[in-house]
């Protein structure tokens, strides 16, 4: 790994099967990031995670995994970790990929995956974590902000942590000129 690559964080859900619509737009999404010359990671187990670290692998990019002993029962590391950088808990791990990762996309997910998001996006408004490029993408994504905006006391500010992207072409594009910039 080039000391100097930054490292893009996936966010997405575990159970996404490999036939599935969304599969193969995280394949796609890991391909256009590992060509744009990103360090890809994940959460390293299976569904979104995996099909973003294959995109990723194939396109010749290096892939790290997050992975937590809390899931150690249920999940193994996928295939397509080049590295595993495992922590003991959750909560370490989310910190962990928060304050190692230079930008994160967010992808169609679950509670976990919506905790990611919440909790890396109110770090950065905290100044807890310095502000990172925060991609969401997917038709899903206007809706869910706009009702967590329209039913809780989330400000402006914090909106404007946030892109918007409809494709992983957009969010590949949105990031490297959020990063270059």
């Amino acid at each position: 790994m080039n000391d100097n690559s930054q490292i893009v964080t996936v966010f997405g859900g575990a159970r996404v099967p490999d036939a599935d619509r969304l599969y193969a737009e995280c394949v796609h999404l890991g391909r256009l990031l590992g060509e744009a010359g990103f360090v890809v990671a994940t959460g390293g187990y299976t569904g979104a995670m995996e099909a973003v670290l294959r995109g990723a692998s194939e396109a010749g990019s290096h892939t790290i995994g997050y992975t937590c002993a809390t899931f150690e029962a249920e999940f193994q590391p996928n295939r397509w970790v080049a590295e595993e950088r495992k922590t003991r808990v959750l909560s370490t791990r989310i910190q962990r990929l928060a304050e190692e990762s230079d930008a994160f996309v967010v992808v169609y997910g679950g509670l976990g995956t919506l905790t990611e998001l919440a909790l890396v996006w109110n770090m950065m408004l905290a100044g807890e974590l310095a502000i990172k490029p925060l991609v969401v993408v997917g038709p899903e994504w206007p809706q869910v902000i706009n009702a967590i905006y329209a039913v809780t006391q989330m400000g402006s500010s914090a909106l404007r942590l946030l892109s918007l992207a409809a494709t992983p072409q957009q969010a590949v594009e949105q990031l490297q000129a959020l990063l270059a910039g």
